[in-house]
């Protein structure tokens, strides 16, 4: 029995076929992620992943062992695909500057009693908004 992603983009990275295990390494050097009395001897483990992706360490056949197998699945194949999924989702701060410009330039005007340009009521309280995104994204540019 392995271990089951279930976090943000567990969906679109297709968790359950990648479920990841300390796989036995036995004497003949076959590796298996069935734990039987036959498979009782080994000499290591090794990550391994249902789609068929493999570690590339050697772990100690100690508990310590299955436990750095199962994290280099973790680190080294799980977490990249998450990663590359999350940044598929990812907004820069580029574009949300875009986004607070195009914003800017369509808030709506009326004319005042002395014949000027001035935002309408709802306008004002779209520019608050747009004006706190611009701060938001100061600070995280500054960090």
């Amino acid at each position: 029995m392995g271990t089951v992603y279930c976090g943000p983009f567990a969906e679109q990275v297709d968790a359950y076929s990648h479920e990841g295990y300390a796989a036995r390494i036995l004497p003949d050097g076959t590796e298996t992620g069935s734990w039987t009395c036959e498979t009782r001897e080994f000499t290591g483990y090794r990550a391994h992943c249902d789609c068929g992706w493999r570690g590339t360490t050697t772990y100690p056949p100690t508990d310590q062992g299955e436990e750095l197998a199962d994290e280099e699945w973790d680190r080294d194949h799980l977490r990249p695909l998450i990663d590359a999924e999350a940044r598929r989702h990812t907004v820069t701060a580029a574009r949300l500057l875009d986004l607070t410009h195009s914003l800017r330039a369509s808030l709506p005007t009326t004319v005042d009693e002395q014949g000027g340009q001035v935002l309408t009521a709802r306008a004002r309280g779209a520019l608050d908004v747009v004006k706190r995104l611009e701060e938001l994204l100061d600070e995280v540019a500054g960090e």
